[in-house]
Formats: C-alpha cells, sequence, structure tokens
C-alpha cells in the first residue's frame, strides 16, 4: 500500500512539473498569446527587456517612447539582439491594444496608426529573414496568432485583388506572406509584401 501511494505521489509531481513547464520560456521560440490573454510565463525574459512597454500596457495605451526599443528590435528581423523577445512582445501588446480599443467602442486614431505600423513591422520581418526559416515561421506564426485573437479594427490594407480596403488585424499579412513565400530576392519579396498589404511600396 505504501509503495502504491509513493508511485501515486511521484507521478502527480511529474504531471504537475509538466504543467508548470508548458508556459516556460523557450529561447528561439515564439511566445503565443495565451488563452486567457494575461502575460504568458513565457514572455517573462522579454518583461524584464522591455518594462517601458509592459507598462505602457498595463495602461492599455503606448506612448512612442515605450514602444520604441520593441518596434526598432522587430525591424531588425533575425539580425536583432532578442528577436523572438521581441517578436513575442509586439505580438501580445498587439492583442492587449485591440482588446482595450475594442471595449472601449474603437480605436483612436493613434491606436490605428500604431497598429498599422506593426503590420508594416512584421511584414518587413518575414521578407527580410529569408536566410533564417525558423525565424520567418516564427513571424508568420505571430501574425496568425494576432489574427485570430484580435477583435476586429478597420486597419487600412489591400484586398486580395490589391484593391484599397480595412482588415479587422492582419489577415493582409499573413496573406502576402503566403503569395511571396517562395519569391526570392529580398527587395522584391518587401516591395511585394507592401504592394498588397498597403497598396503602396515603402
Amino acid at each position: 500500500m505504501l509503495l502504491v501511494l509513493r508511485a501515486s505521489l511521484v507521478l502527480a509531481l511529474l504531471a504537475g512539473f509538466a504543467c508548470s513547464n508548458q508556459e516556460k520560456p523557450k529561447p528561439g521560440a515564439y511566445c503565443k498569446i495565451s488563452e486567457e490573454g494575461h502575460a504568458s510565463a513565457c514572455l517573462q525574459p522579454a518583461q524584464r527587456t522591455y518594462t517601458e512597454f509592459f507598462g505602457g500596457l498595463a495602461q492599455n495605451k503606448l506612448s512612442d517612447e515605450e514602444a520604441r526599443q520593441v518596434e526598432a528590435d522587430v525591424a531588425q528581423g533575425a539580425q536583432s539582439e532578442r528577436p523572438y523577445e521581441a517578436l513575442s512582445t509586439l505580438a501580445y501588446g498587439y492583442y492587449r491594444l485591440a482588446r482595450a480599443a475594442a471595449s472601449h467602442g474603437g480605436a483612436d486614431p493613434e491606436t490605428l496608426a500604431r497598429l498599422e505600423h506593426w503590420n508594416e513591422l512584421l511584414s518587413k520581418a518575414y521578407a527580410t529573414s529569408g536566410k533564417d526559416a525558423d525565424y520567418r515561421e516564427a513571424v508568420r506564426q505571430a501574425a496568425m496568432d494576432v489574427g485570430s485573437r484580435t477583435p476586429p479594427m478597420g486597419l487600412r490594407c489591400t484586398d486580395a485583388g490589391g484593391n484599397p480596403a480595412r482588415c479587422d488585424s492582419t489577415e493582409a499579412v499573413v496573406r502576402a506572406m503566403g503569395e511571396v513565400r517562395d519569391t526570392t530576392g529580398v527587395r522584391g519579396e518587401i516591395g511585394r509584401l507592401f504592394d498588397r498589404i498597403f497598396g503602396t511600396r515603402p
């Protein structure tokens, strides 16, 4: 009986350990937005790195200064010192700002402009990371994650036919990524991404 109890205790401890590690930080991986919408455990390193950004999110609004470092790191793509932390932080910030805007009846022009800019950053990060397949896939996952979790924002984009349109969030970014995935040439990819998303080149 004692052996059975000990075995049960060991199994319970192992199960608890496995559950506790499901959201542990994984270097070199995108940290998905949690089902509950709070900052996942895998964002803890990013919270230490981007304290101003997360401080702004706590108030459901970001200043340019609070967003600057995250945006700069995402703009560097796979060449950033912390590419996955920056990418995961941007995606979580996108989700938080969109949710906050929806809860207040819609986004103000500043928030809309910021989210449109973040769509541009995701597009650039994808287009310029052709030599890093893992990071490029992480960018695609981030865009899809944001698209599936955020409420409709009515962002400036283009439809599948290249006509000016309004997008909920990142659907035009994801569509454009799929269309140019096998295209060679970084400059060409960036141009095509912007043509498909915004109807204009950067």
